[in-house]
């Protein structure tokens, strides 16, 4: 098995690349920029190649040099990016996902692993949105508007579609929401997590002003590295989309609460209300990860504290220094 990651140095990218090392995988890791401060400590377990997913002829060059079986396609723009410039955002995400699966079908690539996400349930309404919050399932209806959630879901429809046409092998994994180090400094102000984190490590102040009575699926950067990962080794599947989080529902005051039994004198203020993201992307939900469990082998491993513990070591041991965020 030659697995080659695209994203494979961001912040999710990493420790996917991080878990095919340690089954022994030599992964192959494309990027428009090697910025490999994330995988600093592995980087000569790893082959690294300066590519563009928009640059089809580029993909295929590197599927045929490391004779790629796998292809995990995590990179994209970020939600902000792709909805400040709408057409760059559709390109780079949705068609560059097209780019990736046309590369895979012409070189003969098994199998391809999206990584999808939340954005494309759209705003959650009714029984599983606010108060009640009963753990959303696949079969949800779509109904994604912001650039990124619709890209997200066109890459879902092409991907499916060449399984159709074409037997491509493809799974799409859609993540609720994700913190882990490194998201901060790459990733902006929709990192509010790492905000938290972040400023509690420099003895500064956190105020968000809205939101601490959201509940919603928040899931560690490691565990999302561990559903992209067995998705990637999975047998005998009976559905190709999947729900990857931990099934429970948390607010921004129980992280806070997290992070205070580390740094116990940290000023954290939360503002009543709803979607502490703020803008126009609202799906907070509770995902139903029974089907990750079942066909993947998929059990989320950290709790918020366990989460935060290991955020806070992973910053120390990868000498990534906390960034104050007002």
């Amino acid at each position: 098995m030659n697995v080659l990651v695209t994203g494979g140095l961001g912040v999710n990218g990493a420790w996917v690349v991080r878990e095919l090392v340690a089954k022994g995988v030599r992964p192959v890791v494309i990027e428009n920029r090697l910025d490999t401060s994330l995988i600093a400590d592995i980087v000569n377990q790893v082959e690294l190649a300066v590519a563009d997913i928009t640059d089809i002829a580029c993909l295929i060059r590197n599927l045929k040099r490391y004779d790629v079986t796998h292809v995990l396609h995590l990179a994209a723009l970020m939600p902000d990016q792709a909805q400040a410039d709408p057409l760059l955002g559709f390109r780079v995400n949705a068609m560059g996902t097209v780019n990736v699966l046309e590369a895979a079908r012409i070189v003969g690539v098994e199998r391809v692993v999206f990584t999808s996400s939340k954005g494309v349930y759209g705003r959650v309404r009714g029984e599983h949105g606010y108060p009640t919050y009963r753990p959303l399932n696949e079969d949800y209806p779509t109904n994604p508007t912001n650039v990124y959630d619709v890209a997200k879901l066109a890459s879902e429809g092409m991907g499916f579609n060449y399984h159709q046409n074409y037997g491509l092998d493809f799974i799409a994994l859609r993540f609720s929401t994700i913190y882990g180090p490194g998201k901060l400094a790459r990733h902006g102000n929709i990192a509010q997590h790492s905000k938290i984190i972040e400023n509690s490590m420099l003895g500064k102040p956190t105020n968000i002003a809205q939101g601490a009575d959201e509940r919603d699926d928040m899931v560690y950067v490691k565990d999302v590295a561990q559903g992209i990962v067995r998705a990637c080794f999975a047998r005998d599947l009976q559905h190709r989309v999947f729900n990857i989080g931990t099934g429970m529902g948390t607010t921004l005051v129980d992280f806070a609460n997290a992070v205070r039994l580390f740094y116990p004198d940290a000023s954290i203020q939360l503002g009543p209300g709803l979607n502490y993201m703020g803008g126009t992307r609202g799906c907070f939900v509770i995902f139903d990860i029974s089907r990750a469990r079942q066909e993947l082998g998929y059990e989320p491993v950290y709790d918020i504290q366990d989460g935060v513990e290991d955020y806070v070591e992973t910053m120390k041991r990868l000498n990534i220094a906390p960034q104050y965020t007002a």
